[in-house]
């Protein structure tokens, strides 16, 4: 598949580019109750850990509970469009965390998520991962925007990157192989970001899957038992505060 006859939409765009970017997208009322809830557990979690992904910068899993259960926010419909387009529609939803920089963060070190499937192969292949990041609080240039390079090639060392700025509730649609990195928080806030993937349904990344009890996969609206069906399934494990880490960490 390509972008040309994805067309010149969203996702044409994030097919060609690697990124496309929705700004503003999410409800405001939404995404506050999201981040109301959300930094509570972050401080929680912080108070217990170090940091995981540099230098005052923490990696958090979610827990599937409200209000990060609400299907707002795993299926968002055009969200769902768009990936759906490029990975066609035996995708998944396998992983559900956070990343969070604090003042006095660094840069981090350019990168991919997962990297390529095959690197000695000279052909491509079309997506099978895209990540979706959503800031719950304002981003601007202060608060350690994500940077990203157009396409999958390793940019040059000189290469000016796009940076991830704009309001709550944004949402920033990318194919894990683009590079990329964390930029430093020079604010007085945190900036949390929440990250999901969807990948296609063959296609394992590196990380821990959503943990959902039982019942609540049971009682989740379509499509929610195909998004899901990867996850963890009872007994349910708190997926935020625990200990659960990728290791060794990511450099």
């Amino acid at each position: 598949m390509t972008a040309t006859s994805l067309g010149a939409g969203p996702a044409g765009e994030l097919s060609e580019r690697g990124v496309v970017v929705l700004p503003g997208h999410l409800p405001a009322d939404f995404v506050k109750e999201l981040r109301d809830a959300f930094l509570p557990i972050l401080d929680r979690y912080i108070a217990e850990s170090d940091p995981n992904r540099g230098t005052r910068r923490h990696q958090m899993y979610l827990p599937f509970e409200p209000p990060f259960d609400d299907s707002r926010l795993w299926a968002d419909p055009t969200v769902l469009g768009i990936v759906e387009s490029v990975l066609g529609p035996d995708f998944e939803c396998t992983y559900y965390g956070s990343d969070t920089p604090f003042p006095g963060s660094d840069f981090q070190p350019v990168h991919q998520d997962g990297g390529p499937l095959f690197p000695q192969w000279e052909s491509r292949p079309p997506p099978y991962c895209i990540a979706m990041n959503v800031p719950l609080a304002d981003v601007d240039d202060e608060t350690g925007p994500l940077e990203w390079f157009d396409g999958i090639d390793r940019p040059a060392d000189d290469a000016e990157p796009h940076r991830f700025t704009g309001p709550a509730g944004s949402v920033l649609l990318r194919d894990t192989r683009v590079w990329h990195r964390g930029s430093p928080n020079t604010s007085s806030s945190p900036r949390p970001l929440l990250a999901l993937l969807y990948t296609r349904d063959w296609y394992r990344f590196p990380l821990l899957r959503p943990a959902l009890d039982r019942s609540v996969y049971e009682g989740l609206p379509a499509p929610g038992h195909r998004l899901f069906s990867a996850a963890h399934i009872t007994p349910i494990e708190r997926a935020a505060g625990d200990a659960r880490r990728l290791s060794p960490d990511p450099e």
